[in-house]
């Protein structure tokens, strides 16, 4: 693999708010991690297919491009937030794209979750134009962008992390340096897999109680309170309670993560028969509720099956920051 490139003006980043940022991608996820830079003070240079998602960045000081070059021109760093590894492609290598038009001894920080294979791919490319690549895919949940406490994963040349480091402090809450570039999106999936697999475990755990006439509002708390406790089940699970399954992530992704990782999984030769199963699941509530459907509505088909839709009163439609903690034994949830 190529040597990272040497830097120039880039090298005096340590860190301070001056940095010219390139903000590429401002869905749900990548509008709120830019949220972050324009509240802190950077100079940050946004692009989209759709300006009307720029509309909070704008009013907040952060400038518009009408291109992805015009992102790329000025900026120490790129950042890039896209739904799909062909989105990123196209964006970073297209004609126009990031790589022809990021200056020689910028950074691209890709935060998008991509083809690991794909990533290493472009990391050559970007060593010839002299441009570093560093892969920080986040996790923990789209409502913890918006709050800087999401967690971000880092993969890559240690050297390059630390340019940037302050810079991923200000968009996450705890930044883990993993290792090498691929490093970081091998265990993104991972995280985003078994997310999937509890999603499934916990719509089918709330509808054999609900099945017996047990108060849902009960059932969620005292699986929140016991051994069978996971994260999705404290978040995800009040939006299949209140109804609205709205966690700002659609099948569509789902199921493009499902792939990527059981993708990987059979190139290193393991067996991953829950999360092949899941996969399938999903695919099927997919076919059943549409690729923009979101990912809870997977509960749906066992809500099908069993003529029962799993509800309660009071539970929101909408998870915020402060619900990604664990809370005490006995407390109510809802908001």
């Amino acid at each position: 693999m190529a040597a990272a490139p040497e830097a120039n003006f880039h090298t005096s980043m340590h860190c301070d708010s001056k940095l010219n940022i390139g903000f590429i991608g401002l869905g749900a996820l990548g509008e709120g991690l830019c949220n972050s830079l324009v509240k802190a003070g950077y100079s940050v240079t946004v692009n989209d297919l759709h300006k009307d998602l720029a509309t909070r960045l704008l009013a907040a000081g952060a400038r518009w491009s009408d291109d992805i070059a015009g992102a790329c021109r000025e900026a120490d760093v790129l950042i890039t937030a896209l739904p799909s590894p062909a989105v990123s492609r196209q964006v970073v290598e297209g004609p126009g794209g990031v790589f022809d038009s990021l200056p020689r001894g910028g950074i691209w920080v890709e935060m998008s979750t991509t083809d690991l294979e794909d990533l290493q791919r472009l990391q050559g490319v970007a060593a010839q134009r002299g441009i570093s690549v560093l892969e920080c895919p986040v996790t923990g949940g789209v409502h913890l962008a918006n709050s800087g406490e999401i967690t971000v994963l880092v993969g890559g040349d240690e050297a390059v992390y630390k340019r940037v480091e302050p810079l991923l402090q200000t968009i996450g809450g705890q930044i883990i340096f993993l290792g090498k570039l691929g490093s970081a999106s091998v265990v993104k999936v991972v995280t985003n897999m078994l997310a999937f697999i509890h999603l499934v475990a916990a719509a089918e755990a709330m509808m054999v109680p609900a099945k017996y006439g047990v108060d849902l509002d009960a059932a969620y708390r005292a699986i929140r309170a016991s051994s069978g406790n996971s994260f999705v089940h404290e978040t995800e699970s009040q939006l299949i309670l209140s109804g609205s399954y709205n966690v700002k992530f659609t099948m569509d992704l789902a199921c493009k993560d499902l792939g990527l990782v059981n993708s990987i999984a059979q190139k290193l030769g393991v067996p991953l028969e829950l999360g092949s199963m899941t996969q399938q699941i999903f695919t099927r509530a997919r076919g059943l509720f549409g690729g923009n459907a979101q990912s809870p509505e997977v509960a749906r088909m066992i809500e099908q099956a069993c003529a029962l839709e799993l509800r309660a009163p009071g539970y929101p439609s909408e998870l915020l920051a402060e619900m990604g903690a664990p809370r005490p034994s006995g407390t109510q949830p809802k908001a």
